[in-house]
């Protein structure tokens, strides 16, 4: 017996995945040329096409024969079944399944192997209600043929399935780590290494000096599918003598040698794998920089930002003062009212307790809250990234550059004609400079999406350090980085906004004043210029919306808005 492939939609999202790709890198690079907007646009429109094309029109469905209706749709056989009652007691199974369809339209074929005693009082039932229920109690096996039923005696059994999943196994690691300082035992050693750990960097060691971590969370991801399908079904059918299980990762088949009841577990078990696994969902981010205006200082006024509308604006999940989850605030875990006149209604990030992450009833419109954000401050869209992924696996968004620093000198000595000489191995390292978020959701039946955010905007600059090694001084460039990151895990239904706020930081800026037409004069110029330095608060808040996709006219929908979203980048103006 084999088991009916089922249909496989991936191709068709394929196209649509690609949109966001194109989207995702509009936000990074440099505007498209008219030629690459056109290419697009002509890609989004087959994809379009071939999503309608491939549903079946509404009269070729209800055209289907009655066969194939009824081969489409088990469970439709019974909605017009004469019910009645049935009482047997110690009936040979045999004479019980033949006298069960006399005087009606069903055909009974009966394996001269079938033996047993059937017993059983049933009332107002169908015969698919009675066969199904005989099977569960006696272990009859049977097979619905077009005009009735053949019955066999339960026996091992093979079947195939089909199993939609890609033969790779898939490993991801997240890690964030705060240092507090190092010691030292004192004594040198052959090898010194020195250097700041930023992202992409390595832990700083001197010699005898060891870097003592304050506080670290590490996040590890492990996918492999196959493996743990294999182990699953040889625990079902571990109970049958002479069952086996056999994998064919490249086919994507399995076949199973079972009992005909662990035949029904595995088929349930895999159809329940399948649909979790191939669940998709859409994330959109935006990552925004708030420069906040001085009556803001002590952070964004969430509170503020909502003055009318019936969506509400909640709070919950609070987070403590940094991604460690310490010292938390009074309200950390509760959900609170962010409306106006509400207890908490001028609640600001200082009153949540430094940063924190939190999702809000605030609709799905990005557009209209960052401009709520920009009545706090001037507001700077720093990435837009989209992208979509499956249930339970890693995406991983990363846009900058890295650059090589000295993180470790190697010294030894060597001895030769000339005498002895003291040889130096510099250690180069990449440090990442730019923006990276990983996220992995996990999506529940009530499409409520748990999501782990690590977000990370890191600017590493030049700094350079006289340092003396084997008696000799040397002017190395070393980094110098400045990292915002979070790492949280929160909970938001589909649509929902996240957010994630409080990473503050204070930068010094240089302001130019002068006298206008004079101060552009060369070198004269600077007698009517002045420069000086000020204080900017900068808040990073990054949202992001989950969208959890469920058929095919999402797709369609989601598409026409990535066409629509490239068609206006071709408008004068938005280049």
């Amino acid at each position: 017996m084999s088991h009916k492939p089922v249909e496989s939609r991936r191709a068709l999202r394929v196209i649509p995945g690609l949109a966001a790709g194109f989207l995702m890198a509009a936000c990074a690079t440099q505007p498209f040329g008219d030629d690459t907007r056109e290419r697009m646009d002509q890609v989004l429109a087959d994809s379009l096409r071939a999503l309608e094309n491939d549903r079946p029109p509404p009269e070729v469905s209800e055209a289907l024969i009655p066969g194939e209706r009824d081969r489409t749709e088990p469970a439709a056989r019974d909605r017009g079944e004469e019910r009645f009652d049935v009482s047997v007691r110690n009936v040979p199974a045999e004479t019980f399944f033949m006298g069960l369809v006399e005087d009606t339209d069903y055909n009974m074929i009966v394996d001269e192997a079938v033996e047993g005693r059937i017993s059983l009082n049933l009332r107002n039932v169908t015969i698919p209600e009675v066969m199904e229920a005989v099977r569960e109690v006696y272990g009859f096996e049977y097979r619905e043929l077009a005009g009735g039923y053949l019955v066999r005696p339960a026996g091992l059994q093979t079947r195939v399935f089909n199993i939609d999943a890609l033969t790779i196994t898939r490993e991801g690691q997240s890690s964030t780590r705060v240092s507090s300082g190092s010691v030292s035992d004192g004594h040198g050693g052959s090898r010194g290494t020195m250097g700041t750990r930023g992202f992409g960097g390595t832990p700083s060691r001197t010699g005898g000096e060891d870097r003592i971590v304050g506080t670290r969370i590490e996040t590890e991801t492990k996918s492999d599918f196959w493996a743990d399908i294999e182990s699953t079904l040889e625990a079902i059918v571990a109970d049958s003598d002479g069952g086996r299980v056999i994998l064919n990762p490249q086919s994507g088949t399995v076949a199973v040698r079972a009992m005909p009841s662990e035949l029904r577990e595995i088929e349930e078990y895999l159809g329940t794998i399948q649909r979790n696994i191939g669940r998709q969902v859409v994330l959109e981010a935006k990552i925004l920089e708030v420069e906040l205006r001085d009556e803001f200082r002590s952070g964004i006024n969430w509170g503020g930002l909502y003055t009318d509308g019936d969506d509400g604006a909640f709070i919950g999940q609070v987070g403590g003062p940094d991604v460690f989850n310490e010292g938390l605030s009074s309200i950390a875990g509760s959900q609170q009212s962010l409306m106006p006149g509400s207890e908490l209604s001028g609640l600001s990030t200082e009153a949540i307790g430094g940063s924190f992450a939190a999702t809000l009833n605030i609709g799905n419109d990005f557009r209209a809250f960052v401009e709520l954000l920009s009545r706090q401050g001037e507001t700077r869209v720093l990435s837009s990234p989209r992208v979509s992924t499956v249930n339970n696996q890693k995406a991983v968004i990363k846009v900058g550059s890295d650059e090589f620093f000295v993180t470790g000198i190697q010294t030894g000595g060597a001895f030769g004609a000339a005498g002895a000489s003291t040889q130096r191995n510099v250690e180069l390292t990449p440090f990442f400079s730019g923006i990276a978020l990983d996220v992995t959701p996990q999506i529940s039946e009530s499409n409520e999406v748990t999501l782990h955010i690590h977000p990370t905007v890191s600017q590493v600059t030049d700094q350079r350090k006289d340092l003396t090694v084997g008696g000799e001084t040397d002017s190395l460039p070393l980094a110098f980085s400045e990292v915002r990151e979070s790492d949280s895990i929160v909970r938001a239904r589909s649509g929902q906004i996240v957010v994630i706020g409080g990473l503050m930081q204070n930068q010094m800026r240089d302001e130019t004043f002068s006298t206008p037409v004079l101060g552009s004069i060369p070198v004269l110029g600077n007698l009517f210029r002045q420069t000086r330095q000020r204080e900017a608060k900068t808040e990073l808040v990054i949202l992001l919306r989950p969208v959890v996709v469920e058929n095919d006219e999402q797709w369609n929908e989601m598409t026409r808005d990535y066409r629509d979203q490239i068609r206006d980048m071709r408008r004068p103006g938005r280049r």
